[in-house]
């Protein structure tokens, strides 16, 4: 249970880092609906020819705005050095891949509205800021880091992403380890599962091999699987101990699957003399402690005695926790 918690958790926070990564490309472009253009920002922008004949798409300054209309400064890529009236700004403070930088045209201010502003760019560097005040009526830029959130929500992001993923490794390899872990200590014990055995004789081919079980409302990840005789005749799985063994220790009972009027007798057999007999049913379930020192065979013989059998494709018997002791 606490690995399906951790797993989700872990696909949750994967799918916030996602979506974090999203919301901070679109507030980085700044071309989403809610965004306005603000004092100091560098936008791209349709700015008209100072001849009034014709547009061009290209950077902007926005000095100034209501929100409807707004006072802007071109800029533009060539080289304007040999001019007074442009000055040269440093291109990737807002424009990464830039080569070289642009020049500011400070002639003559455009009015622009909001439908000519494509997308935003950048915030302009102080010390051209600056220059611009001193020349043209400028409004109040936003506080710094105000108008650009998008890294540090970029930063959270990936830290959720990140730490998504190692919740979602830790909830897959944790019933693993766990397993892996049980199966060490049980082998430190000297004890081995039942159907981990050599089996010697079978009436069903899969009787005798591992399954996961639920008896009496009890789930039992390794259990060792026996198929009932329902046609009036037991069936019976046969296990070579060897003489290795001291005790057979389990749970048997009848899985989930089995029909809920069905009860079975189920004998086991120590070389081939009765060592115990149970009855069980899907509400019914006994403990197995049987002395099995030098013991060379064991063997599970079930037998239908009450209700209906029905289509199986797996065995309705079960011994849970089927262990062999060596000490």
């Amino acid at each position: 249970m606490l690995a399906n918690a951790v797993f989700t958790v872990g696909v949750v926070l994967v799918v916030a880092g996602v979506v974090g990564w999203i919301v901070a490309g679109i507030l980085n472009r700044g071309g989403s609906r809610g965004a306005v253009p603000q004092p100091g920002e560098i936008w791209w922008a349709t700015v008209p020819y100072r001849d009034g004949e014709g547009e061009k798409r290209r950077p902007a300054l926005v000095l100034a705005g209501d929100g409807r209309s707004y006072t802007i400064l071109k800029i533009t890529s060539q080289d304007k050095s040999h001019r007074h009236d442009h000055i040269e700004i440093p291109t990737r403070t807002w424009d990464r891949r830039a080569t070289y930088n642009s020049f500011l045209d400070l002639s003559a201010p455009f009015q622009l509205n909001r439908l000519d502003f494509a997308n935003r760019a950048g915030v302009v560097d102080p010390a051209t800021w600056q220059r611009v005040a001193q020349q043209h009526r400028v409004g109040m830029p936003l506080p710094a880091g105000r108008s650009t959130p998008s890294p540090a929500i970029r930063l959270l992001s990936t830290l959720a992403f990140v730490a998504g993923l190692f919740a979602i490794c830790a909830g897959t390899v944790a019933p693993w380890v766990n397993g892996f872990r049980d199966e060490m200590a049980t082998a430190a014990r000297g004890d081995m599962p039942l159907h981990d055995t050599g089996r010697t004789a079978s009436d069903q081919g899969s009787s005798g091999r591992a399954y996961d079980s639920t008896l009496n409302g009890v789930h039992f990840a390794d259990s060792t699987g026996f198929w009932v005789g329902c046609e009036g005749k037991p069936s019976a799985v046969t296990f070579a101990l060897d003489g290795k063994f001291k005790r057979f220790t389990g749970t048997a009972g009848l899985d989930a699957i089995t029909p809920k009027d069905v009860v079975v007798k189920l004998v086991v057999e120590v070389d081939g003399k009765d060592a115990a007999t149970v009855s069980v049913s899907r509400t019914a379930s006994a403990p197995l402690d049987i002395d099995v020192t030098a013991a060379r065979t064991l063997t599970l013989s079930a037998l239908r005695t009450k209700g209906t059998c029905g289509n199986a494709t797996r065995p309705y018997g079960a011994v849970g926790d089927a262990l062999l002791h060596q000490s």
